[in-house]
């Protein structure tokens, strides 16, 4: 209307944004970081199946759901990751795989990657969390990278096994969100979506399959 007042309209906050807040900042209290679209799909997950077990409306278990509820299913996650050492330092900790310097390359790489899938569908107020656990990971690679250079060029690079289940961890979201139409970085054609995802799903699965190699 001409001459009256005009209305902002922010978007309203919902319950799931609430509880993927209090679920995202327990992870991040212990070093881990999850994108907020998969977050929001293991809560719903709980809701539905609570729904079902109990036989009531989601609406109604959701009710159920509290906060400790939700910290709970994110301590349950950190348990699951307990090979990633969530919150040690890793460049303090012991260094038992060696990994050769060409695959140390190829792991920094695909974390570049990853973290560009990452950022392009996080929303602005989050990509400082996304460039702090990526940066993280890269800067530990790059700094066993050059120890191992100093002492000789034709040495393996010695890396704790935790930091790369990490990096697989990574490198793995960011496959998922690229097989299953999340955004891709500036530059990334459509037409290369398939083929960037199971790049970065090889990579990841590579570095797991050296991590538990040597270490059982």
């Amino acid at each position: 209307m001409a001459g009256g007042w005009k209305t902002c309209h922010v978007p309203r906050r919902t319950w799931l944004d609430s509880k993927i807040d209090v679920f995202l900042e327990d992870l991040a209290a212990s070093s881990m970081h999850l994108d907020r679209q998969r977050a929001g799909e293991l809560i719903t997950g709980q809701v539905r199946a609570v729904a079902t077990l109990m036989r009531v409306t989601e609406a109604t278990a959701r009710t159920y759901l509290g906060d400790e509820i939700i910290k709970d299913m994110a301590r349950r996650m950190l348990f699951e990751v307990a090979g990633e050492r969530p919150g040690a330092d890793l460049m303090e900790a012991p260094r038992t795989v060696p990994l050769p310097l060409a695959l140390v390359g190829i792991t920094v790489a695909a974390l570049a990657e990853a973290m560009q899938v990452r950022a392009a569908n996080e929303p602005p107020d989050h990509l400082g969390d996304v460039i702090t656990t990526y940066a993280q990971a890269l800067s530990g690679l790059g700094q066993i990278t050059a120890g191992a250079t100093a002492r000789q060029a034709g040495n393996p690079a010695e890396i704790l096994p935790a930091l790369l289940r990490r990096a697989a961890r990574y490198i793995s979201g960011a496959a998922d969100l690229a097989a299953n139409g999340g955004k891709l970085p500036d530059g990334i054609p459509e037409m290369a979506r398939s083929q960037l995802a199971a790049s970065l799903r090889r990579d990841a699965d590579g570095l797991i399959a050296i991590a538990i190699t040597t270490t059982d």
